[in-house]
């Protein structure tokens, strides 16, 4: 999970994107969700970031997830290709919608 703060936008869009990749190329997790709950606007050359690296780590067999994303955010992705090739499944009401569905994706274990 990764929190965004504040505005989204091409002054610091290309900043946000090296720091997620470090953070990403460390980890190697299966499932990305950035919490947009600090988010007020998402202007369009970071939403165009964030379709670029979503393709990029969709290749590479991570999924991204949105989650508590602002009603305006909300529909400013829904109308892009990000929110296009994410679908609604990929955006959580909140962290812990989030959180409760990657968990039920688990394998459960087999009792020994």
């Amino acid at each position: 999970m990764l929190r965004l703060e504040g505005r989204v936008f091409f002054a610091n869009a290309e900043l946000i994107g090296q720091k997620i990749r470090t953070l990403l190329d460390q980890s190697k997790p299966n499932v990305v969700v950035l919490d947009f709950s600090n988010v007020p606007d998402l202007e369009y050359t970071a939403l165009k970031m964030l379709t670029e690296a979503e393709k990029r780590q969709r290749g590479r067999g991570v999924s991204l997830w949105l989650a508590e994303l602002d009603p305006e955010v909300l529909e400013v992705v829904l109308r892009s290709p990000l929110g296009q090739g994410l679908g609604r499944e990929a955006m959580h009401f909140n962290l812990e919608v989030a959180v409760a569905k990657y968990l039920a994706s688990l394998p459960t274990p087999s009792p020994d």
